[in-house]
């Protein structure tokens, strides 16, 4: 039997698992005759079922074919491995993992283009290196919605901003991916005299021929860092070209709205900023669909933090503290702390960090690495403790994107630092407790 399934790695006990005899070690290859190759695939099939019969291969190495009653409705009680991350296979032209600097993490120097990870956690895949066994799966499995990095319909350069010697069939895939019930969220990483202009015209317009299928398209500005390799010929995004792209896309935002109740295509919170101009109402980002690339952050937060606010009443002088974030989000944080400051009494200071690490374009927090901060905050009268952004620490490792840890940041500046939290509860709660 060949090796293709999914190991376990423990079972939990007086579970249907254990009572049909699985351990630690052995490895499930098939359920009721279907492949398993991830815990995706194992979920699925032993989804409403009253009982399987598994394949396994045992720890010692041996075959075994046994059933398992799941009538009971207490779920099937293992833990399998994790899936090995498929990476991309594409040389992008604008591609971010070529522009980091030395010493970053590990782990963001892979390229993932896995179709699992997006629909687990919003990741953008290209669909190039989707096979049609692949494309089928993810269909039979109602692997949806998916995140799709399109940046442009026009085959040829496609191919050419992908890096790739053929063109690929896009509009194929996601058309059988819609037709197979799978919904798509597109993004369009815009890059000047690449796929502005009436590229971007094109590409809007063609993926709002797929509405509904295609739910909604993310535009997002171009990000260099001070390391891009030399020769790509990119060039970095003005506050004049955003603007322009505002300007671009409001009227197509007013048509998509009147004919679908809905915007469609959704520009990034850093053309506002860069641009000067005001972040849309939240009712100008529908469901927030794209919040993860950036798209709707700001208001997001700048509305649960006032609805937050309004219902904290009770005065808490005393509290002093230093807030650090990126340059981009400084001017909003600042001034949302000095309401809270005024209502409540507190002495919160909210500081702007630079990104020394890859260079001062890289506005965002979510790339402050740990000695930017240190940079930052030294020599400072920070109070009692220091809050960084949730988005600058890795959700796995726990660290920065140099490999420091908020622990190290609090062992340098003497005294305790917080992430801030994945919801406004935790960033409220965090500021207000004892």
């Amino acid at each position: 039997m060949t090796r293709r399934g999914v190991r376990i790695i423990a079972v939990t006990p007086d579970s249907p698992a254990q009572e049909a005899g699985l351990a630690p070690g052995d490895e499930i290859v098939a359920v009721n005759g279907h492949p398993i190759p991830d815990e995706l695939a194992l979920k699925f099939y032993l989804a409403d079922e009253e009982s399987v019969e598994l394949a396994l291969v045992k720890a010692d190495g041996s075959d075994l074919y046994l059933e398992a009653d799941l009538a009971d409705g207490r779920g099937f009680g293992v833990e399998v491995e994790d899936f090995r991350t498929r990476t991309c296979n594409n040389a992008c032209l604008f591609c971010f993992i070529n522009q980091l600097p030395p010493g970053v993490r590990q782990t963001l120097k892979i390229k993932d283009d896995d179709y699992r990870l997006s629909f687990l956690h919003g990741n953008y895949i290209t669909l190039t290196n989707l096979s049609d066994k692949e494309l089928s799966r993810i269909i039979e499995q109602a692997l949806s919605p998916l995140f799709v990095s399109v940046h442009t319909t026009d085959p040829e350069l496609r191919a050419r901003i992908m890096g790739r010697k053929k063109v690929d069939d896009l509009e194929g895939k996601m058309r059988r991916l819609i037709d197979g019930g799978v919904q798509i969220h597109a993004q369009i990483v815009l890059m000047p005299h690449v796929n502005d202009g009436e590229h971007l015209v094109r590409t809007v317009f063609d993926l709002y021929a797929l509405h509904p299928g295609v739910s909604s398209v993310a535009i997002v500005p171009l990000g260099l860092s001070d390391h891009c390799p030399a020769g790509t010929g990119l060039s970095r995004v003005t506050p004049d070209f955003c603007r322009e792209i505002i300007r671009q896309v409001i009227p197509w935002q007013h048509k998509f709205r009147q004919e679908t109740g809905r915007g469609f295509a959704y520009l990034a919170d850093e053309f506002y900023i860069q641009g000067g101009l005001p972040i849309p109402e939240a009712a100008g980002y529908d469901d927030f669909a794209q919040l993860e690339d950036g798209v709707g952050m700001v208001r997001s937060f700048l509305d649960e933090f006032t609805l937050k606010l309004k219902r904290r009443c009770r005065r808490r002088p005393g509290i002093r503290g230093t807030l650090a974030t990126g340059r981009l989000f400084y001017p909003f944080l600042r001034d949302c702390i000095a309401q809270f400051n005024r209502k409540l009494g507190s002495s919160l200071e909210v500081v702007e960090v630079g990104n020394r690490f890859m260079g001062d374009s890289i506005t965002v927090a979510g790339l402050l690495a740990g000695q930017d901060f240190l940079a930052a905050l030294n020599g400072r009268s920070l109070g009692e403790f220091v809050v960084i952004p949730n988005e600058a620490i890795s959700q796995t490792e726990r660290i920065f994107v140099d490999d420091l840890s908020p622990a190290d940041l609090a062992r340098q500046l003497g005294i305790p630092v917080f992430p801030s939290g994945r919801t406004m509860r935790d960033f409220f709660r965090l500021l207000l407790r004892k």
